[in-house]
């Protein structure tokens, strides 16, 4: 389950999936493992079902989980 985090995204350059949500305040984007996600960069959006491989996603999705 990844709650919140329901976008999937390869940051530019990267090679891992990252779990990512819309910001409701400032209308921006952050990945689950806190990095905030610029706009203007030629990031990877994957479908929403794609697996997460960013351990550190994994890992703060699982401790929203467990809240």
């Amino acid at each position: 389950m990844t709650g919140q985090h329901s976008l999937r995204v390869r940051l530019y350059g990267g090679r891992s999936v990252h779990a990512a949500r819309e910001l409701p305040i400032s209308g921006g984007t952050e990945t689950a493992c806190e990095y905030f996600i610029d706009v203007l960069a030629a990031n990877h959006w994957l479908d929403d079902d794609t697996e997460i491989t960013c351990r550190r996603c994994i890992h703060a999705i699982n401790r929203e989980a467990q809240r």
